[in-house]
């Protein structure tokens, strides 16, 4: 530590006379200061380092004291009572016009990128875009749009930061100034109520260059979408996920491209769930069962909100004090081998191939409609009355469950076995022949039983029938460990079938009652 400090003692003020060269050809350079102040101020968010630009002009020394923020607001009234030109009274104000392309530039954006979504998918994606540009528009808040445009294609940022400082400098010319760097509301606030009366016509030209921009900028991303193929949201492949990108995947995109994993969704993810934990050095112990990651964390204040999972990838969080629950899916023993293996600090331990082939390769669809009989005998219930809230919330996708009387689970159709919890043998995935993907969960919380009093009669990759014996369970042997023999069926694509029935509660018997259909 001594020896760096002084190292840093020799070379910091090197580094401290170029930020102080860069910043005064930024405010005598008029224009062209404009639009590389903007430009570097974008170009450079991914990286952490825009705080090196924007800080020191809007709350710093660096053109005016106290900062252009503190300088604005102070002598707002002398500009909001003079008709001389806001540049003219306040040309420092340039400097904060990078908002401008928040809401006037991603509108443009977000529009192209719908537009360019395969018609089918096109709900969807305003579903996902709207929230995000009313966000960009309204306050600010530029994540998750931009780092889409880095996570997808890092060409369409890089063309981002140079409309964005094309669009300021552009404004400054025509006479715009004052203080722009946050979103709509900001505008309102700080410039356009306060100063409207005598600057109206300033501004009627901020709003009609603005949307020139808007144009400019749906035109310019349309066409580069539709020419690379840029896999925007909506223009995904069908059995991908359609979503935007946080920070935080951006980060662990880039971790993983150092290790060769960067195509890995799974590998991916364990990243993401690792910083939302609040790292490697709050992880005290890892499990998992057939669908949940299970975390015991040093400290519970470090662990990320639920929805940032959610974006993510997981269906959802649950908490209980240092005790955390990620539901991963079936996905989940592959996830959990990144997890353990990002903890060690060393990736090589994993078998990548094994991996990335994790996924079985997915039947023919030979007829979306199918009907499923019951894996066991016993009372038909809904799934909102399983007694977990993973279940009974839906987390892991619509379905039933059986109060069993028999100790058999069957298969409810034909299909593939793609996942057997290996050592509890308490749940198992399939893959349908009409693409649905199923996972049926004998008991609840019976993964911590180690799999005594349960016998595997398949194996991942098997072909069965519907009727085929999968798993053997003793009933007794599980009420005797506390819990309860309920089993659960979960559609986890249930999304993808809109028309799937559920029968109502009753008795059902094995392989002969229908209880869901598509």
């Amino acid at each position: 530590m001594i020896p760096m400090a002084l190292l840093f003692c020799f070379v910091w003020p090197a580094v401290q006379h170029a930020i102080e060269q860069f910043q005064f050809f930024l405010k005598t350079s008029g224009i062209i200061g404009v639009w590389c102040y903007t430009f570097s101020e974008r170009i450079l968010l991914p990286a952490g380092l825009h705080h090196f630009i924007y800080l020191p002009f809007i709350f710093g020394p660096a053109v005016c004291d106290g900062g252009i923020q503190a300088y604005w607001l102070q002598h707002l009234n002398d500009f909001a009572t003079s008709a001389h030109s806001l540049k003219e009274m306040f040309p420092e104000g340039g400097f904060a016009l990078h908002g401008m392309s928040k809401v006037f530039g991603l509108p443009g954006a977000a529009l192209a990128m719908y537009f360019c979504a395969k018609p089918e998918k096109r709900k969807k994606v305003a579903t996902l875009l709207i929230p995000a540009t009313i966000t960009a528009v309204l306050c600010g808040i530029t994540e998750p749009l931009e780092f889409t445009f880095l996570f997808v294609a890092p060409l369409l940022y890089a063309v981002h930061a140079v409309l964005a400082a094309t669009l300021s400098a552009t404004l400054y010319f025509f006479g715009l100034s004052g203080n722009f760097g946050g979103g709509l509301i900001d505008c309102f606030v700080q410039n356009w109520i306060p100063l409207f009366k005598y600057h109206a016509g300033t501004y009627i030209m901020q709003i009609i260059v603005g949307l020139c921009f808007t144009a400019i900028y749906f035109f310019v991303f349309r066409y580069l979408i539709l020419k690379n193929d840029y896999k925007t949201p909506g223009r995904t492949d069908d059995d991908e996920e359609d979503k935007l990108f946080s920070k935080a995947e951006y980060k662990a995109k880039k971790e993983m491209e150092k290790k060769g994993l960067a195509n890995n969704p799974e590998a991916l993810k364990a990243q993401v769930f690792l910083d939302n934990l609040g790292g490697p050095s709050n992880i005290k112990e890892v499990t998992n069962c057939a669908t949940r990651l299970r975390v015991t964390v040093a400290d519970p204040d470090k662990v990320a909100s639920a929805s940032k999972f959610t974006k993510a990838g997981a269906f959802g969080l649950v908490k209980n004090g240092h005790a955390i629950q990620v539901i991963v899916g079936l996905s989940v023993p592959n996830v959990r081998s990144y997890f353990d293996a990002l903890l060690k600090g060393d990736l090589a331990d994993v078998a990548v191939e094994a991996k990335a082939a994790a996924d079985p390769s997915e039947p023919v669809k030979t007829d979306l409609s199918m009907k499923l009989k019951a894996f066991a005998s016993g009372k038909l219930i809904d799934m909102t009355e399983v007694p977990d809230d993973v279940f009974s919330q839906k987390m892991m996708g619509d379905g039933v469950a059986i109060e069993p009387t028999t100790e058999m689970v069957v298969a409810p159709a034909d299909g593939e076995v793609t996942m057997i919890m290996e050592g509890s043998y308490h749940a198992i995935g399939l893959r349908l022949t009409n693409g649905a993907e199923i996972l049926i969960h004998i008991g609840l919380d019976t993964v911590k039983m180690g799999g005594k009093g349960f016998r595997c009669l398949t194996k991942t990759g098997a072909k069965v029938k519907a009727g085929d014996e999968l798993i053997g369970f003793n009933r007794e042997a599980i009420k005797a460990a506390g819990y309860k023999d309920t089993i659960i069926l979960a559609v986890t694509n249930s999304g993808d079938y809109p028309q799937m029935k559920k029968a109502a509660d009753g008795d059902v018997k094995v392989n002969e009652t229908p209880i869901i259909s598509f």
